[in-house]
């Protein structure tokens, strides 16, 4: 009784054994350690669950796809409810001076956006088409580009705005000013186009 007293409320004693000279104690471990341990135990249990056993997981997507279609759809609808600025009978003008193009310049290579990723820093096209030539897959008039950048095309990996963060209206006609400024400037090696789907730009 006495020695398991002992046993219980000792603290700091030195372990009989020692790796390269150094020591321990033999002490409890705190409260919120092995509670945090215990919690990543059961947290591991019900993620092996609800991923692994059950046919549908009570929390998340059934796989990675079904995640990117869960975004895509999210995205269709945000698009389909955020307002066009190209509305009908409204006449867009492509911005052309040094400054607008300049701002637009930044929103297309900035990490916002980031429309050159697929399109490239020189817009001659990688995942996304090029967009120096007059081979466009949709219309390549002003008012059609802005409603392009704004609404996006979630189901070819686009979303709005490049990557779902909104710009002003005046941001989105810097961008697309930006974009139509760089038609005919044949940058090195651009992605070809698509003659069965691309079509000439009037």
């Amino acid at each position: 009784m006495t020695r398991s007293t002992h046993d219980q409320t000792r603290t700091d004693e030195l372990l009989d054994h020692d790796a390269d000279g150094i020591r321990e104690f033999d002490n409890a471990l705190p409260r919120w350690w092995l509670y945090g341990f215990y919690f990543t135990i059961a947290f591991a249990a019900f993620y092996l669950v609800n991923y692994h056993v059950m046919p549908r997981p009570l929390v998340g997507h059934a796989g990675m796809l079904a995640e990117y279609q869960a975004e895509l759809e999210a995205a269709s609808k945000a698009a389909a409810s955020h307002p066009r600025v190209a509305k009908a009978g409204t006449v867009l003008a492509a911005l052309t001076d040094p400054a607008s193009l300049e701002k637009g310049r930044a929103i297309f290579e900035g990490p916002d956006n980031t429309c050159f990723a697929c399109h490239r820093l020189d817009l001659g096209g990688l995942v996304g088409p090029n967009l120096t030539d007059d081979k466009w897959l949709h219309s390549c008039s002003i008012q059609d580009v802005v409603n392009s950048v704004m609404t996006g095309y979630p189901q070819r990996g686009m979303l709005p705005y490049g990557t779902g963060k909104p710009l002003t209206e005046e941001q989105v006609l810097q961008v697309t000013s930006y974009v139509l400024s760089k038609r005919g400037s044949s940058p090195p090696a651009p992605k070809p186009p698509d003659e069965e789907r691309d079509k000439t730009c009037q």
